[in-house]
């Protein structure tokens, strides 16, 4: 055992938002049952990398006898965490629909009509292949899971004319949805970048994460943020 600085997590400030999990390049950080968790003392560095990016102030760096860090180990968990969120190379081939006539409406009432907008499969951002043929010279958009549920006209408002690319910021690997989106912003020339999240605190870290990829990546890409309320309405627009 040896006295350092460890981080310390106040999980009545934390509200899951897991903005700090990218920034912990040892993944001594996870997001466990809605809260931010240090997997293992033995992961973290101590220097505190991941205190600048909690909007909540739940963490702080302490003194305290613990395990020496382990940075051979730290690594080994970081590829083992990547290896296991790396999806298979079959059973999702990548899907470009290239329309060669309008698409049929499918009635939903007397009044109403639907029309699927979605050109492209897979989906998910852990499914995407950074070289999908949907991805170069595409508007992206960034969407959380939940807005394409909350938003009754996601197809034709947000998915219309668009490139998907769909992530869970909280329940999702955070640092692997990050390696992903930054190296489809390095493989693609985007036109533009269209994110949708939830009012709900934790959708803010899907903005976050989309601008950290793009400074990865060296890319500028003109970027806009739409902010769903829970009752289907654009609660603000960030540009």
């Amino acid at each position: 055992m040896v006295k350092r600085l460890l981080i310390k997590i106040d999980e009545e400030l934390c509200n899951g938002c897991g903005l700090c999990v990218p920034s912990c390049a040892e993944g001594a950080l996870q997001i466990i049952d809605g809260k931010a968790k240090v997997v293992s003392e033995s992961f973290c560095d101590g220097l505190g990398d991941c205190l600048g990016h909690c909007p909540e102030g739940a963490l702080t760096l302490e003194e305290i006898e613990t395990v020496e860090f382990d940075e051979e180990a730290a690594m080994e968990y970081v590829a083992k965490m990547k290896e296991a969120a790396t999806p298979p190379t079959s059973g999702c081939s990548p899907v470009v629909k290239i329309p060669t006539e309008e698409p049929k409406s499918i009635a939903r009432s007397s009044d109403t009509v639907a029309v699927s907008r979605l050109k492209q499969w897979p989906i998910k951002v852990k499914l995407v292949a950074p070289n999908h043929p949907a991805l170069q010279n595409a508007s992206l958009l960034v969407s959380a899971d939940c807005t394409s549920i909350a938003y009754p006209s996601f197809h034709e408002d947000f998915l219309k004319g668009r490139t998907v690319s769909q992530v869970c910021p909280k329940f999702e690997d955070q640092a692997y949805s990050l390696e992903r989106l930054t190296e489809i912003f390095k493989h693609n020339d985007i036109k533009d970048i269209t994110i949708t999240i939830m009012t709900v605190p934790c959708c803010g870290g899907l903005l976050r994460m989309v601008q950290t990829a793009l400074t990865n990546a060296n890319k500028d890409v003109p970027t806009k943020s739409l902010v769903i309320d829970i009752d289907g309405k654009i609660a603000r627009t960030i540009v």
